[in-house]
């Protein structure tokens, strides 16, 4: 998704040090504590897939193991290996967002995969409220990029290969942020990959 010089960073001593520098998307395991309708499993290679294993319909979600704060654009792209419907939320969340509480999954700023009149695309909900915006954003099929510039502080969301421009601005970033991925119907499947 990226071109070879994102992977590189140069070390602040010589620029004639050149470390081959790869973000790391891997998800955050289920916690102990998470109650049952919430729990998910974390697996793959290099733990990239999610799948909800909770048997009730309710969002289940996870962030990655790093934020991101080193780079000043990331991008990763989300593969749905399996879904019911599309109810998966995908983009960005705080560190402090509680998995157990009924309204998580509104901590942060997201993409909603499944598009109607009745569930606005774009959700963000308290402390932040972004949601409801208005966007020309469609439904998802296979795969979403994400594309967060830490610089400019905006995420915007690339739909089956079709670039929607900026969804969110003036994302407030005095707590680390991490991709997140929450999905609501049971054996869901999602891969993260870095690109």
């Amino acid at each position: 998704c990226s071109p070879f010089w994102r992977s590189l960073s140069f070390s602040n001593k010589s620029f004639k040090k050149i470390i081959n520098y790869k973000f790391k998307y891997k998800f955050k395991k289920c916690p102990n504590n998470i109650k049952e309708e919430r729990k998910f499993s974390v697996t793959g290679e290099n733990e990239t897939i999610l799948t909800k294993t909770g048997t009730d319909e309710n969002w289940t979600g996870t962030i990655c193991e790093y934020s991101l704060d080193e780079i000043k654009e990331y991008r990763w792209k989300i593969k749905i290996l399996n879904s019911k419907n599309k109810d998966i939320m995908v983009g960005v969340a705080p560190s402090d967002f509680d998995v157990n509480s009924s309204s998580y999954n509104t901590h942060g700023w997201y993409l909603y995969c499944y598009f109607n009149y009745n569930n606005p695309p774009l959700y963000s909900g308290p402390p932040y409220k972004y949601g409801n915006k208005k966007t020309d954003l469609n439904k998802v099929k296979n795969e979403i990029i994400i594309v967060m510039n830490m610089e400019k502080r905006s995420l915007k969301f690339i739909i089956d290969n079709q670039d929607k421009g900026e969804s969110y601005t003036n994302i407030p970033l005095e707590k680390p942020i991490f991709p997140a991925v929450f999905l609501y119907n049971t054996n869901d499947s999602v891969e993260i990959v870095g690109c």
